[in-house]
């Protein structure tokens, strides 16, 4: 939607919601097209969508300690 959380929990409901969705279901924004027009030119050139690389850190806890410092509700 491009809106920041607070904007979306202080002013969107639930039937804005289904009012949004509706209209986006039959006018989806540029981008949507665009990247459906994309696939479609792959799929008919045969080109074959490469999965992102997963990468793992050696230290997966010293990674975990950083995310969690930034909740600092957490303790």
């Amino acid at each position: 939607m491009g809106k920041d959380y607070d904007y979306v929990r202080d002013e969107m409901d639930l039937p804005r919601l289904r009012a949004l969705s509706a209209y986006q279901q039959s006018n989806p924004p540029a981008h949507i097209g665009i990247q459906r027009l994309c696939r479609i030119l792959e799929a008919f050139a045969g080109i074959e969508e490469t999965s992102p690389a997963i990468t793992i850190s050696d230290d997966d806890e010293v990674d975990m300690l950083e995310v969690l410092e930034g909740f600092p509700q957490g303790g």
